[in-house]
């Protein structure tokens, strides 16, 4: 949409105007859920606006329109809402005329009828055409609905309706004014492809106003940017980008938004609903409307938090620290005033470790003996069964201290795959209690055993007498071929296989962050139950074929922390307690202080 013009009116400068809806419009088909919805809400903005300031408002959805030569408006989004108010308004016209108020006028190019039935509603002839119909029970939702709302009440209503700007408190739409689109091309995008106008749309109008900027170099304004908007949001178009200043939790038809959303939570709230979902542009449209307002100033307060962002992203330090602070739930604000108030970068990733720091242990600590009982009496207490979220926390510090102690390396972690990919908490060793009690799952698991067993996933080439387990494998085998699966035998077999693999442990030792790991979701379902050596093999192959696995589940199963190994098909006690122990050491020289001369 190039040349518009864009701001907030009041129902009030409506009443006098003529719309004009086309006929590439449908007609009005607004059911009685949505018109309840619409009283309900501006009533319940009535009821509560006595303790807000004059300055606060209820805002529709926006109403697209152009000037037509006739010196009315072409209606090209919005008849659903004005047709709506103008019902509204029909049902309170005796007020209307004790107010010396009048109604918008509402005409069509083609259903002739429907603008002079709406002019004078006649609801016995409700059947006459779908139009009608839809118009006339819309009309009697609104009739029943204020049938239970005294005179008073009514009164009330239509005031904050119809107040103007000067008496606030009142009711707002989006006024969208295009001047040489098409409006068939634009009706279209809005309304066949379900496509509404953005809060960045809005905004990027509101940007782009040409009375924003002198005559002289108006063209050259705009351009300037509306190119560094598209190269902004074609950087938060990365994934990688995104999901690592942006938990990825709500979705922004443009991410460049999120910016906006930004700096309008800097200070403090408007006066307004944060719900509501125009909220971002309500609080520009405000800020333009003041008269010092400054259009180069506020741009380049958003290009100001891009570049910060930016800046953070390309230091890998940075990017791992932020990156896991956000991804814990802290709000970027926080992050963005504590690197103002540090002085060097140096000083601010100790105060993002201090950060983190607090969240794991409550408080910073002296010393690195200090440090290490409080780590170790924090990790050692961490259940999967009692608190997921801060094992899973724990896991994700763990894999990005491992990347950060390695100076030399250009290795970063993927936020956007531990975001998208819903990463989870694998057990390293199964645990009994995650037996599978599905029949299709419990075949899938003894498949899985013999197919390690034999090598092969082939029943016509498996050759169980070949194999280490030869009689539980047969055993298996033939309870897989039986016509019918005995759950019974399932439950016998699971206990000999568990045993053949040293996995018999207690839960409570299976269930502690020594038997834990993280991986994405989807192969955690497919094998949360599968013994060590089928997980390993797993893991690996995910690993060979360049799927990502995280950095420290990797090292886990190829037992890199272990001191000594015995078998890499069993996950020992001594495995258990190594692993532990490297978490417990990576943790604590990742929260030692800096030493050296960066800055």
């Amino acid at each position: 949409m190039s040349d518009t013009s864009l701001c907030l009116k009041p129902i009030n400068d409506l009443l006098e105007k003529h719309f004009f809806i086309p006929s590439y419009q449908r007609g009005y088909r607004w059911s009685p859920r949505e018109v309840t919805n619409l009283l309900d809400d501006i009533s319940a903005f009535q009821r509560n606006s006595d303790t807000k300031g004059k300055e606060a408002f209820y805002c529709l959805q926006p109403v697209v329109v152009m000037k037509r030569s006739q010196g009315d408006w072409e209606l090209i989004d919005g008849q659903q809402r004005l047709t709506t108010i103008f019902l509204i308004l029909t049902f309170l016209k005796p007020l209307l005329t004790i107010f010396r108020k009048t109604r918008f006028r509402l005409s069509y190019e083609t259903r002739e009828g429907s603008g002079t039935f709406l002019e004078n509603l006649d609801l016995s002839r409700m059947n006459e055409n779908i139009d009608y119909y839809h118009i006339c029970t819309a009309y009697q939702t609104i009739e029943q609905w204020f049938e239970l709302k005294n005179g008073t009440q009514q009164v009330s209503f239509l005031e904050c309706l119809l107040k103007s700007n000067e008496e606030g408190k009142n009711v707002k739409i989006i006024w969208y004014e295009l001047y040489h689109d098409n409006p068939v091309d634009v009706f279209i995008r809005l309304n066949m492809g379900k496509i509404p106008l953005t809060n960045a749309e809005l905004i990027r109008a509101l940007f782009l106003r040409s009375r924003n900027f002198a005559t002289a170099d108006v063209t050259l304004r705009q351009l300037q940017i509306a190119q560094e908007w598209d190269g902004i949001e074609k950087v938060l178009q990365y994934d990688d980008f995104w999901y690592f200043m942006h938990k990825g939790d709500v979705s922004y038809p443009a991410r460049i938004e999120y910016l906006f959303w930004l700096i309008t939570h800097e200070s403090e709230p408007l006066d307004l609903n944060c719900d509501d979902p125009h909220y971002t542009f309500i609080a520009y449209s405000r800020l333009f409307t003041k008269a010092h307002s400054d259009v180069g100033a506020e741009w380049l307060k958003v290009k100001r938090h891009f570049m910060t962002c930016e800046e953070w992203f390309n230091d890998r330090t940075l990017y791992h620290l932020v990156g896991y602070l956000i991804a814990e739930g802290i709000p970027i604000l926080d992050l963005t005033q504590a690197a103002k108030e540090s002085g060097t970068k140096r000083e601010f990733r100790q105060v993002l470790k201090n950060k983190i720091m607090k969240r794991l242990l409550g408080t910073p600590f002296a010393s690195e003996a200090e440090l290490r009982i409080a780590v170790q009496a924090k990790l050692i207490d961490l259940n999967y069964e009692d608190n997921k979220d801060a094992v899973r926390s724990v896991l994700l510090l763990f894999n990005i201290a491992t990347l950060l102690q390695n100076n030399a390396s250009n290795l970063r972690f993927p936020f956007a795959s531990y975001r998208k990919e819903k990463w989870d908490i694998e057990h390293i060793r199964s645990v009994k209690s995650e037996k599978p009690f599905r029949v299709d799952a419990q075949k899938q698991w003894l498949e899985n055993v013999v197919e390690y067993w034999t090598g092969n996933n082939d029943r016509a080439a498996q050759r169980p007498d070949e194999c280490e387990q030869p009689v539980i494998c047969k055993e298996t085998i033939g309870l897989l071929d039986a016509a019918t699966f005995n759950i019974a035998t399932f439950d016998a077999l699971y206990d000999k296989i568990l045993t053949c693999f040293d996995e018999c442990g207690s839960s409570e030792t299976d269930n502690g962050l020594a038997n834990l790991a993280l991986l994405d979701a989807g192969t955690n379902r497919s094998y949360k139950n599968a013994v060590f050596p089928i997980k390993r093999r797993r893991i690996l192959a995910l690993d060979k074929s360049g799927t990502f696995v995280p950095l420290c589940t990797t090292n886990a199963f190829l037992k890199y922390y272990s001191h000594k190994i015995d078998n890499m098909m069993f996950w020992s006690e001594d495995d258990r307690d190594d692993y532990f122990n490297a978490i417990i050491d990576t943790l604590v020289a990742f929260f030692a202080p800096e030493s050296g001369g960066m800055k």
